[in-house]
């Protein structure tokens, strides 16, 4: 939690946007949050994920385990994970911005259901 709290702005609105997964509803992690002053959004716990960065988190994790050798510690991973972000080509973000209109209508069209996002 050290980290998250350094990340924390301390002097504005905080809001904390999860999708209800159990590691996010431990006590421990509310504790934390209402500590922190950070309120939670109410979000459903079936809800479709429309957010591209999980597209560029599956993009960075391909590209870091076909590294080889793996990483050989934490810090070496962490030098592996920057490296493989800024070579992560410009259209790459573009197709994911440029998406989110169709991931959105295709939602709206299945009704909160499985989009092919």
């Amino acid at each position: 939690m050290r980290s998250f709290d350094r990340w924390l702005c301390l002097h504005c609105s905080r809001w904390d946007q999860d999708d209800n997964a159990r590691p996010y509803r431990a006590r421990v992690v509310n504790d934390f949050l209402q500590q922190s002053g950070v309120n939670r959004m109410g979000w459903p716990a079936c809800s479709p994920d429309l957010n591209p960065i999980e597209n560029l988190w599956d993009e960075l994790d391909r590209k870091v385990r076909s590294n080889h050798p793996p990483p050989r510690d934490v810090q070496h991973l962490n030098q592996m994970l920057q490296a493989e972000w800024q070579a992560l080509p410009q259209r790459i973000f573009t197709t994911l911005v440029n998406s989110m209109r169709t991931r959105c209508v295709e939602c709206q069209n299945s009704q909160g259901g499985y989009t092919h996002y």
